[in-house]
């Protein structure tokens, strides 16, 4: 197949099949665009929800390609430099569940450090594979995980058939990426990279080097995050040379995905991939050139300091010197149009990419400018207690399970995930126990403002347990 990454196939053929079909006699019902309500249509546009497709003819079919889907996934893989790579439309999370599926088989151990995203526990529960964690080093003064011990993720490579890597963390930070991988291959296993905030990284220098790059078996981006597609469409990639079998990984992937693939995420996918691969250089010299100039900016305003990124470009902005919690901060940016990607106790995060300007820029040096003065620097929290697991996390969660209070759990074991959000990173998992320590640090989530993903109760005044 002869490759041009001035093509974008899938898109270019939805949109001929869109102005050539007289009568779409097939789904979706809304009949491309012409039955969607009138205010929907008005809003999203003809163009849009005419490519609102299902598998039609010229159109291929995302579970056994072999044309223009194809040619998409091709032409991404040349550009992103795997040896292959499949397009998914359920976000990051549906590749790395195919991704640890391939890699393992029920009851295989799997490295997996502490600061990985929940959708990692997903994967557990649905394969029945059982995590080995792998202890996080931490910022010592906002407490956000900076990346894995490297003595921790030797003693859990011990046994495991797989290992997953976090590159970079929610918060740009990349860390010995190089030296893990290599780690874990001398133990003959499959690194498998969560790469969702960093699929931009092959298209400059100046930022750190992909995944795929250094080697990595197995590897999933959100391209929505920073690459420009649609949200929840995302790219799984196979490393060259990787130790996972690729007809595996397809089976998976057929196994997790719908199968009533979204067109407009994939064509977002395919176009998005052409951008990068051509223009990609060019936008992110911008972007980067506007995080630096917006860093000297934020530096230089009174009680704010910024957290060095490897990723310059998502600006974590440490708020605890103006005596304000990033929560408050948030809210009060927010009173001037500012909305950041995230807030915790000390600090906010705001992401520039190549969609942002002076003007944005300005704008969020100005509300920053702006921060009243609050009360006083909020404490900073201990590490999250280290767990104690007693069952897989299969066993616990599918289950017989019950609701007890929080304040009459400790002991019990820990029949659902409680993982505070952003970033999602999980305090305790199914199949662990909950101690007072445990129980301590999630009350004190639930009073700083955290927002929690997982449990059954939002305000966590009580917890799913295993049922005794």
């Amino acid at each position: 197949m002869s490759l041009n990454q001035h093509r974008a196939p899938l898109f270019e053929a939805v949109r001929q099949y869109a102005g050539t079909v007289r009568a779409a006699m097939h789904i979706p019902g809304h009949k491309l665009g012409r039955a969607a309500p009138a205010e929907w249509g008005e809003f999203m546009g003809p163009g849009a929800l005419s490519i609102d497709l299902t598998e039609a003819p010229g159109l291929d079919d995302l579970h056994a390609p072999e044309g223009v889907i194809a040619e998409a996934q091709a032409l991404a893989a040349e550009a992103f430099g795997s040896e292959s790579s499949f397009f998914l439309v359920g976000g990051t999370t549906a590749g790395l569940h195919a991704l640890i599926l391939t890699a393992c088989r029920p009851g295989d151990l799997v490295a997996v450090p502490r600061h990985a995203h929940r959708s990692v526990l997903g994967a557990m529960i649905l394969s029945g594979a059982r995590p080995t964690w792998v202890r996080a080093e931490f910022h010592e003064e906002l407490d956000i995980a900076m990346g894995p011990d490297p003595q921790s993720l030797e003693n859990a490579l011990v046994g495991a058939k797989a290992a997953v890597l976090v590159h970079p963390t929610y918060y740009g930070i990349a860390c010995r990426m190089s030296e893990a991988i290599a780690q874990i291959h001398r133990h003959g296993l499959p690194a498998l990279v969560d790469e969702a905030h960093g699929s931009h990284f092959a298209f400059h220098p100046a930022l750190p080097p992909s995944a795929l790059s250094l080697c990595a078996d197995g590897v999933v981006q959100s391209i929505h995050k920073t690459g420009g597609s649609l949200t929840q469409s995302s790219i799984c990639h196979l490393g060259r040379q990787s130790r996972l079998n690729e007809q595996r990984l397809r089976a998976m992937l057929r196994l997790v995905q719908s199968t009533s693939p979204s067109y407009l995420l994939m064509s977002s996918l395919d176009v998005a991939r052409r951008e990068l691969a051509l223009h990609g250089r060019e936008n992110w010299d911008r972007a980067i050139e506007l995080a630096r100039c917006t860093r000297q900016k934020l530096a230089a305003l009174r009680g704010i300091s910024l957290v060095e990124s490897s990723d310059p470009t998502k600006v974590l902005i440490n708020v605890t010197r103006r005596g304000l919690t990033g929560f408050q901060a948030s809210e009060a940016l927010w009173s001037h149009g500012v909305a950041v990607e995230s807030a915790g106790l000390g600090y906010v995060l705001a992401v520039l990419t190549p969609g942002d300007s002076a003007e944005t820029a300005d704008t969020l040096v100005n509300a920053v400018a702006a921060l009243p003065d609050g009360p006083g620097a909020p404490a900073r929290p201990p590490e999250p207690p280290w767990p104690e697991t007693v069952l897989p996390p299969r066993d616990a969660y599918l289950g017989a399970q019950e609701s007890v209070p929080l304040a009459q759990s400790v002991g019990r074991i820990a029949a659902e995930l409680v993982a505070p959000y952003p970033p999602g990173i999980p305090v305790v998992a199914p199949g662990e126990r909950l101690t007072v320590d445990v129980v301590a640090y999630l009350r004190h989530a639930v009073a700083a403002g955290h927002h929690l993903q997982g449990p059954a109760d939002p305000q966590l005044t009580s917890i799913q347990v295993v049922k005794e």
